[in-house]
């Protein structure tokens, strides 16, 4: 499997997962203590990892009021940077002079962003959330299995060589 198959599947994933997120945080604003969602268990309550401050971090940090429209949540974001992942291999993404960089550094930022929120999780909330360590584990692995092979190797959007005269 070649590194934009794998770059967009693990994209394609991380839409889905933050789909449902989004539909979580949709339902828990409608319908309040009456919705219980799927990923609520004995092990942990992502319902209350998405009623949490931390879910929308950008009002949490001080960067946008709270309310403001880009105060986006954690999902909206997500669904966002996936979007991203999953555009990579096409032809837009080469239009850029060097996506493979680009693509790296966003990699880099999803891992870095994930540490901060596992912490946040493990030892702030005090929770777990089967959903929200699914995105941890979508973007690790976009760094290591997509990421970094097509930084080291580029091979989606590789520019033709010049031949030696």
């Amino acid at each position: 499997m070649g590194n934009g198959t794998i770059i967009a599947l693990l994209g394609i994933a991380g839409v889905l997962v933050s789909g449902y997120a989004l539909d979580v945080e949709w339902k828990l604003q409608s319908a309040g203590p009456f919705y219980k969602p799927a990923c609520d268990s004995e092990w942990g309550s992502c319902s209350a990892v998405f009623s949490s401050p931390y879910a929308h971090i950008l009002s949490l940090w001080g960067i946008v009021p709270k309310g403001h429209p880009l105060d986006l949540s954690l999902a909206s974001a997500g669904l966002m940077n996936y979007g991203i992942y999953v555009m990579y291999p096409t032809r837009l993404a080469g239009m850029f002079p060097s996506p493979h960089v680009l693509l790296l550094l966003l990699s880099c930022c999803g891992i870095l962003f994930s540490c901060y929120l596992l912490y946040v999780l493990k030892f702030i909330l005090k929770d777990f959330c089967i959903v929200c360590a699914t995105f941890h584990a979508i973007n690790f692995s976009m760094f290591m299995f997509g990421a970094l092979p097509e930084f080291l190797n580029p091979t989606v959007h590789a520019k033709p060589r010049a031949k030696d005269e």
